[in-house]
C-alpha cells in the first residue's frame, strides 16, 4: 500500500472478491467473545469457590469428628487430604481469577476501541496534561494535550514511559535526526501494527494493572536502580564477603535450634548467631533498603514489564523499525524475558517478607533480606545495563501501537506522501478531533517556502477550524500517524501557531501583549529556519498558523501590523495560513502575485435563519454577519442614519 493511499474495503484473490470486516465489525465479535470468556470465567470462579468452602468444612467436620466421635487414627490422612486439597483449589482459584481479570482487561481494551468510534473518546482518562506548556510553538492551540485533545483520542500506552515518547512525538520533540527517514520507519510500523489486533491487545492486557488513583506505573525508578550497579552513585552494591556471613550465620542458627531441640546443645544456643543476624541486617539496611524497594513488586510491577516485553520478543514482526526495537532486547546477550523472569523469582521471594512471622524470625534467622540482596547485585551487574534499552524499546511500542490502534479505527484516513520540498496540499483536508458525521473537509493547498492563504470570513463560518485542521494534521503527518484527508502530500514542516491567546493576571499581562509575545516566537521560529537554509532540508520549514491577527488593536494598527508580519515571515520562507476580519489583508495578493492567495468562509441566509456550509471558496468574503449574530441573541443594534 503505497503513501496516502486508504484502507481497501474488498480484498481480491484469484478473481474472486471478498468483502473484508470492517474495524467496527472486527472490534464487535472480538467483544463479544472476551465477554463470553470472562462470564465462563466467573462461572468457573464460582464453582472453585464453592467447591473450596465444602473442602474447608469438611476438614473442620471430620476434625471435629475426631476428636468427639473417637474416630481411628487413620482419619487423619483425610484431613491431610482435604487441607491439602484446600491449598489446590486455592492456587487454582487464584489462577481462574487472574485469566478473569485478563479477560475483562481484554474487552475494556474493545469497548474502548468501540467508543472511539463513536466518537465517545472525551471521557477517557488519560489526558496528557502534564506535557501542556503554555510556551510550546502550537500544543495549546491545536489541541495536542489536555481535555478532548488529540493525546485523549491516540493514547492506549500503560506506562508513563510510553505517555512520555508518545507526547514527544505530537509535540515535535523527538530530537529525529532525519525526519524523511524517521517518519517514513513509524509509517512501516504503524502499517505492520495496525491490522494486528490480538497483539495490541494483548499488550493492552500486560499493561492492565493501572488503578485510578495511582494511575499508570512510571519504571523509572527501577531504570535508575538498574542503571546503577558498579557506578560511583551507587549506594546498594554489596561486597561479596557478606556471601560467606549470609551462609555461616543462618547455618549456625538452625544448627543450633535442631541441636539444643535434640538435647545436644543449649536450648538458647541460637540467639547468639541469631541477634548477630540481627545486627548484621541492621548494619546494612541503608544499602539494602533501596535495592529491595526499587525491585519489589508493589513499585516495579515486573509482572507486566515482563509480559509486555515477552510480546515484543515472540511477535514475528515485519517493519524495520520494530525489529529494531526487539534488537534492544538482546542487548545484555540474553532475552529481555528470560532476564525478567529471572529478576521475577527474585521478587517472588522478596515478597515472602510481607508475612509478619517470617519478617521478624525467619527472614532473620535466614538472613532473607541479604540473599535477596546479593541475588539483586548480580541481576544487576549481569542486566542492568541494558534495562533501559529495554524499557525504551517498549516505550516506543506502545507509541506505535496507539498510532496504529488509530490507523486501525480511522480507515477514511491516510498515511500521507512524504516528499523532500516543503509543501502542504490536501486533499479533502479534515480536522480528526471533529466527528465524522459532523466534519466538513476541503481542499487546501500550500505551494511552499513564501507562500499563504489569507483566510477572510464571517463570524462562526469555520475559519479558526480550517487552521486547526492545517496544523493538526501536520502534527500526526511528523508524528507517523495517518491523517484526516483524502490525500495529503507534504514535506517537513515545522508547526508554530498564534490562536488562543488570553491575558495573564499572575504575570500582569495584557491579552494583546500575550498575542505579540506568541507572534514573536513565530517569527524567532521563522528566523531561526531562515539562518539555517542551505544546511539540509532537514531544518524544516516553518509552517504558521495564525488566527485573528492582532485583533487586541484598533484596525489601522492592526492592518499595519498584521502586513508587516506577513511580509517578514514570508520573506524569511515560511509558509502558513492567516485569518482575518480585516479585508485589507487580501490586498497582498495582487502586491505579492503568486506567493498569497485569497480564500474565504461564508454563511447562507433564508429569511430571519443562518447557516452555514463550511465550504471553501476563492477570493475574499463579501458579507458579514456580526451585527446579524447580535440580534439573534438579542442585541438589536440598529446601523447609524
Amino acid at each position: 500500500m503505497s503513501a496516502g493511499e486508504a484502507l481497501p474495503p474488498v480484498s481480491r484473490e484469484r478473481g474472486i472478491t471478498r468483502v473484508v470486516k470492517g474495524p467496527r465489525e472486527i472490534h464487535e465479535a472480538a467483544l463479544a467473545a472476551r465477554k463470553e470468556r470472562e462470564a465462563a470465567l466467573e462461572a468457573k470462579a464460582n464453582t472453585i469457590g464453592t467447591a473450596r468452602l465444602v473442602v474447608f468444612l469438611a476438614a473442620i467436620v471430620l476434625v471435629g469428628a475426631i476428636g468427639f466421635a473417637q474416630l481411628p487414627a487413620q482419619a487423619w490422612v483425610g484431613v491431610v487430604g482435604l487441607v491439602l486439597g484446600f491449598a489446590a483449589l486455592v492456587v487454582v482459584h487464584a489462577r481462574i481469577h487472574a485469566q478473569k481479570d485478563q479477560a475483562l482487561a481484554a474487552v475494556r481494551f474493545h469497548e474502548r476501541a468501540l467508543a472511539r468510534m463513536r466518537g465517545e473518546w472525551r471521557s477517557f482518562p488519560s489526558k496528557g496534561e502534564r506535557f501542556a506548556s503554555p510556551t510550546h510553538p502550537f500544543a495549546g492551540d491545536l489541541d495536542v494535550f489536555g481535555g478532548a485533545s488529540l493525546f485523549q483520542l491516540l493514547d492506549a500506552t500503560g506506562t508513563r514511559f510510553g505517555e512520555e515518547v508518545l507526547a514527544k512525538w505530537l509535540s515535535g520533540d523527538d530530537g529525529a535526526a532525519s525526519f524523511e527517514a524517521t517518519v517514513r520507519a513509524r509509517q512501516a510500523a504503524v502499517r505492520d501494527l495496525a491490522g494486528r489486533v490480538e497483539l495490541r491487545e494483548q499488550l493492552a492486557v500486560a499493561s492492565s494493572i493501572e488503578t485510578e488513583e495511582e494511575g499508570k506505573p512510571d519504571p523509572r525508578p527501577f531504570v535508575m536502580w538498574a542503571g546503577q550497579s558498579g557506578t560511583a552513585g551507587d549506594a546498594g552494591n554489596l561486597p561479596g564477603s557478606l556471601r560467606i556471613a549470609a551462609i555461616v550465620l543462618p547455618a549456625l542458627t538452625l544448627g543450633s535450634m535442631i541441636l539444643g531441640s535434640v538435647g545436644l546443645a543449649p536450648k538458647l544456643a541460637f540467639l547468639l548467631p541469631f541477634a548477630l543476624s540481627v545486627v548484621l541486617l541492621g548494619a546494612l539496611r541503608q544499602k539494602l533498603a533501596p535495592a529491595l524497594h526499587a525491585a519489589s513488586s508493589k513499585e516495579g510491577v515486573l509482572a507486566r514489564y515482563g509480559g509486555m516485553l515477552a510480546l515484543l520478543e515472540r511477535e514475528k514482526l515485519e517493519a524495520p523499525a520494530l525489529l529494531a526495537l526487539q534488537e534492544r532486547l538482546r542487548e545484555s546477550g540474553a532475552s529481555a524475558t528470560a532476564e525478567m523472569a529471572s529478576l521475577s523469582r527474585i521478587v517472588g521471594f522478596l515478597d515472602a517478607r510481607q508475612n509478619e512471622v517470617f519478617r521478624f524470625i525467619l527472614g532473620p534467622a535466614l538472613l532473607w533480606d541479604l540473599w535477596c540482596g546479593l541475588a539483586l547485585d548480580a541481576w544487576r551487574l549481569r542486566a542492568g545495563r541494558s534495562v533501559y534499552g529495554w524499557f525504551r524499546a517498549l516505550a516506543e511500542l506502545e507509541a506505535l501501537a496507539s498510532l496504529a490502534g488509530f490507523a486501525f479505527e480511522r480507515p477514511d484516513h491516510v498515511y500521507p506522501e512524504l516528499v523532500s520540498e516543503p509543501v502542504f496540499e490536501a486533499e479533502s483536508l479534515g480536522h480528526p478531533l471533529i466527528d465524522a458525521g459532523k466534519r466538513v473537509s476541503n481542499d487546501v493547498s500550500l505551494r511552499g517556502p513564501g507562500h499563504a492563504l489569507v483566510v477572510t470570513g464571517s463570524n462562526m463560518s469555520g475559519k479558526s477550524t480550517l487552521l486547526r485542521a492545517l496544523g493538526i494534521n501536520a502534527v500526526l503527518a511528523n508524528a507517523g500517524a495517518p491523517v484526516c484527508a483524502k490525500s495529503l502530500r507534504l514535506g517537513h514542516l515545522v508547526v508554530a501557531t498564534s490562536m488562543r491567546v488570553s491575558d495573564s493576571l499572575e504575570e500582569g499581562t495584557s491579552r494583546f501583549y500575550a498575542e505579540l509575545k506568541k507572534l514573536k516566537l513565530v517569527l524567532d521560529l521563522a528566523r531561526k529556519a531562515a539562518a539555517k537554509e542551505g544546511r539540509g532540508a532537514e531544518e524544516g520549514t516553518v509552517l504558521f498558523l495564525l488566527d485573528e491577527i492582532l485583533h487586541g488593536t484598533n484596525t489601522r494598527e492592526r492592518l499595519i501590523g498584521a502586513r508587516a508580519i506577513l511580509k517578514d515571515l514570508l520573506a524569511k520562507g515560511a509558509m502558513g495560513a492567516v485569518s482575518t476580519h480585516d479585508l485589507g489583508l487580501g490586498d497582498l495578493e495582487g502586491e505579492i502575485p503568486g506567493k498569497v492567495r485569497n480564500v474565504h468562509f461564508e454563511e447562507q441566509v433564508e429569511g430571519e435563519e443562518m447557516s452555514f456550509d463550511y465550504r471553501l471558496r476563492e477570493g475574499i468574503v463579501q458579507s458579514s454577519n456580526a451585527l446579524r449574530l447580535m440580534k439573534i441573541v438579542g442585541l438589536d443594534v440598529a446601523p447609524a442614519g
